[in-house]
């Protein structure tokens, strides 16, 4: 009986922990250029990556502090792109965002959660 409520309760404790971590964003530059003055952005929460080169994956957390939409910006040659705010993330749940610099330097987004 005292192991059935403590299995109950570290699984309980588990699921939960799941349920609280931090969206995970993947930003790709499959364009042929550097990308330079990026800056991830959104809810409560900008993230700056100096430079991005061509074929390149970067990853990391985002901090949003509610409901949010996720823009990003950033320099390629001579060109400023902002892609406005896409998609959605929360500050949990496991949210895993992938932001995608297109060939012709579109921002695309995936949001499987």
């Amino acid at each position: 009986m005292r192991a059935s409520i403590l299995l109950i309760a570290v699984s309980l404790l588990v699921a939960g922990a799941g349920c609280s971590r931090a969206p995970t964003l993947i930003l790709r530059n499959q364009s042929s250029l550097t990308l330079s003055n990026v800056v991830v952005s959104g809810t409560g929460f900008s993230e700056r990556i100096a430079t991005l080169p061509a074929g390149a994956e970067h990853r990391l957390r985002l901090k949003p502090t509610g409901e949010s939409g996720v823009r990003l910006t950033f320099d390629a040659g001579t060109q400023r792109v902002d892609s406005g705010s896409q998609g959605y993330v929360e500050p949990r749940g496991g949210y895993r965002v992938m932001l995608t610099v297109g060939t012709n330097l579109n921002v695309s987004i995936e949001s499987p959660r």
